[in-house]
């Protein structure tokens, strides 16, 4: 009985800006193309884009969920999961329709100064969703934290954060622990229990996405472009065979009716070019 999300946030720190919604798709306002690069330049190479997931279950059975421009409805609602059941209520999906902004200078600063009595401690550090709601079956370890005192429970104020990892402890190439990532990041979390697919009608699987949607501020390449982060958990009772996760793209370089796609296999990279030199 969910309702579709409505949250919209600007990605914007560094040459790019570009809108993302809370529940898979992004890159659009609902109505328009919002990944504008340059920042100001009025040109946005892309359209929209979305995540899409796919596989069987033992039985053989097909289990979907994606989107597209939402024509036909929605397949992602916001919020975490019941780590037992894999349902969600509509009063959680509302509470969970936002997304978590936090920048890495934030963190920085708090870990520099939380024993100052002087320092005066960001909303979005205290209210950090480290933890899920235990009345309504959540995870319990939700948003990635720095559990200064390895106690289990975020508390800033004994000098816990939002995990990015300032010591260089992980290694992101090997490590399968998730910590922040970015000079600028939004998190949020959704997944696809929350109504029926009314965009692919297929059968919903239990999945619920932990997402990082971020940007690094440099004077290089990287700081025209944009990384996007999904931590996948299948909530349901069956494994998922065959499965496959992609982001779909709809890109708009030049005239929207002659973009071409390619790919480079060894790389496992896509790209998109324009047909002709309009």
């Amino acid at each position: 009985g969910c309702a579709p999300s409505t949250s919209q946030t600007d990605l914007d720190v560094n040459n790019v800006r570009t809108t993302i919604l809370a529940a898979g798709d992004m890159w659009w306002n609902l109505d328009d193309a919002r990944y504008e690069i340059p920042k100001n330049g009025n040109k946005h190479s892309m359209f929209a884009g979305a995540l899409w997931i796919g596989g069987v279950d033992a039985g053989g059975q097909l289990k979907v969920a994606a989107m597209t421009y939402r024509q036909g409805g929605s397949d992602f609602w916001t919020g975490p999961l019941n780590t037992t059941t894999a349902t969600i209520t509509p009063d959680e999906c509302n509470e969970w329709d936002k997304h978590f902004k936090i920048t890495r200078a934030q963190v920085e600063d708090h870990v520099a100064n939380y024993l100052d009595p002087t320092y005066v401690m960001p909303d979005i550090i205290e209210n950090w969703p480290a933890h899920g709601d235990p009345a309504q079956g959540q995870d319990f370890n939700l948003a990635p934290f720095y559990d200064r005192n390895s106690d289990g429970v975020y508390n800033p104020a004994d000098g816990d954060y939002p995990w990015y990892d300032l010591t260089n402890q992980i290694d992101c190439r090997t490590s399968r622990r998730v910590t922040l990532y970015g000079d600028y990041n939004m998190w949020w979390v959704f997944n696809d229990k929350g109504n029926i697919h009314t965009e692919t009608s297929g059968d919903p699987i239990g999945m619920e996405i932990k997402a990082q949607a971020f940007a690094f501020a440099t004077n290089d390449e990287v700081n025209s472009m944009t990384f996007y982060n999904y931590e996948l958990i299948n909530r349901s009772y069956y494994t998922l065979n065959n499965t496959y996760f992609s982001v779909w793209v709809d890109s708009d370089i030049g005239c929207s009716e002659d973009d071409y796609v390619g790919c480079d296999v060894q790389r496992g990279l896509s790209y998109q070019y324009n047909a002709d030199a309009n």
